[in-house]
């Protein structure tokens, strides 16, 4: 079973984190909502202590599978679902085979990007398959630390930095990369949330991840973040949760 906390009173919400974040990136979040909402915060297979999921099985695929054996070993008949980067991905396929579970589903800082950008990932993930010694010292060292300060903080100094760059270290290699693979399109194919879900997007305009829409619609927030949203701006996305949930 998937590793969780669950904790507040009130409607369930299953928290999706990140890529190889953990459940800690809801550290700011969360007082703000354990109040009014009965909070389930996962780490999805792979990460932190949850188990490895079959290497044969593809990964979103075995990510639903345990989020829902997870709800029914709560006994929890439907929940709302708020992920976060990477995990959006993971919220989509389960809303797509589950959506009679999900009353309402919110996405942070949604895993949709560019085509250029995912070009770029798509190589890497062709270069990886074959030199996969490669992309281990990628997402590693000074490479990584790298990579978060330039695409969560926009390169600004933080404190959130350290945190994340010793927690996302930590993780297996093999599943920060299956996680990558698992990007439809590698996160150019726009999220297919089903009609009979309610959804609203959250998006950083200066998130250099997410192509954040020029013109949003109805289900559409843009608020003056970096991919560290839930952190960075953790006060103005609780705001837009409760607002939006209650």
């Amino acid at each position: 079973m998937l590793n969780y906390r669950a904790e507040g009173d009130g409607p369930p919400i299953l928290l999706l984190h990140g890529f190889g974040i953990s459940f800690n990136i809801w550290t700011e979040l969360i007082p703000l909502l354990r109040g009014r909402f009965s909070l389930v915060t996962v780490e999805l297979p792979g990460i932190g202590l949850s188990p490895l999921p079959p290497l044969s099985y593809p990964y979103l695929a075995a990510a639903v599978d345990a989020l829902d054996s997870l709800r029914v070993s709560l006994a929890i008949p439907r929940w709302d679902v708020l992920s976060y980067s990477s995990g959006t991905r993971v919220a989509e396929a389960y809303l797509q085979t589950h959506a009679d579970r999900v009353k309402r589903a919110v996405f942070l800082a949604p895993a949709y990007t560019t085509k250029g950008k995912a070009f770029g990932l798509r190589v890497a993930s062709t270069i990886d398959a074959r030199f996969p010694a490669l992309g281990d010292w990628t997402l590693s060292g000074a490479r990584l630390r790298f990579l978060i300060r330039l695409l969560g903080f926009n390169l600004r100094a933080d404190p959130s930095v350290d945190a994340w760059f010793s927690e996302i270290a930590s993780q297996p290699r093999e599943i920060l990369k299956a996680t990558l693979r698992s990007l439809p399109g590698f996160g150019a194919r726009p999220l297919a949330v089903p009609a009979n879900v309610p959804a609203l997007f959250v998006w950083g305009s200066e998130d250099l991840i997410t192509k954040t829409p020029r013109r949003p619609s109805a289900r559409d927030v843009v608020i003056p973040a970096t991919h560290a949203m839930p952190q960075s701006r953790a006060r103005e996305v609780g705001e837009i949760l409760l607002s939006y949930l209650e």
